[in-house]
């Protein structure tokens, strides 16, 4: 795990077709949900939530802040606008630090690919996997070494993964992370054969031939 990533955040009363302002106003409304506990509505400035969702994705804990009371927590939802493409609304749950919890971990493949010096290249199916660990032990990412990715059909799976201690796999272990193919030749079309103007019928038919026979 990364240094801990850190977010304040303000109670929240707006609900309904009033959130409109509230984005206008550049907060981000959001929820936070705690087994057992009555959810509660937050509000966070748009530009740090944005860089705390890069950091930790929903793969890291956030240390979220509402009106001196703290929160530990995992992103578990984040709804968009399609158009504007920005944030609309997040959910966050509250975790135990001493309970082991699931999150999705990125996973990059570490060195040159074998493959792809002699042209072929890599498709990634799946570039996350599913752990188990607790909050403070979810790793960052996980790596895994491209030597194997040398022939088309060679794969990557998350059995292949050097998992850290105390880190649990939960995705299946067939799960497959890179495999190579080779890149596919485009046939050319086949040439048509050139055709010389007086083969081709008139539209006329057997009346031209007639005129023509006559010229003659």
């Amino acid at each position: 795990m990364s240094d801990a990533i850190v977010l304040e955040a303000n109670k929240r009363e707006v609900v309904g077709k009033k959130l409109h302002a509230l984005r206008d106003q550049g907060l981000v409304p959001a929820t936070i949900y705690e087994k057992g506990k009555e959810s509660v509505n937050v509000q966070v400035p748009y530009m740090a939530l944005v860089k705390a969702y890069a950091h930790a994705g929903m793969g890291q804990p956030v240390e979220l802040t509402v009106e001196k009371k703290k929160y530990l927590t995992m992103i578990k939802d984040v709804h968009t606008d399609p158009v504007k493409h920005q944030i609309v609304h997040v959910a966050f749950h509250a975790v135990n630090a001493n309970d082991p919890v699931e999150a999705e971990v990125p996973v990059h493949i570490e060195g040159d690919v074998p493959a792809e010096k002699v042209g072929n290249f890599i498709v990634r199916p799946h570039d996350h996997v599913t752990v188990k660990a607790l909050p403070a032990d979810l790793p960052e990412a996980l790596t895994v070494s491209a030597d194997k990715l040398v022939e088309p059909g060679d794969h990557l799976t998350a059995a292949d993964l050097s998992l850290p201690a105390n880190v649990e796999l939960i995705s299946e272990p067939e799960t497959v992370l890179a495999t190579v193919e080779e890149p596919r030749v485009q046939e050319e079309p086949e040439a048509s054969e050139e055709v010389d103007a007086a083969d081709v019928p008139s539209a006329h038919g057997s009346e031209d031939a007639a005129e023509v026979k006559e010229a003659e």
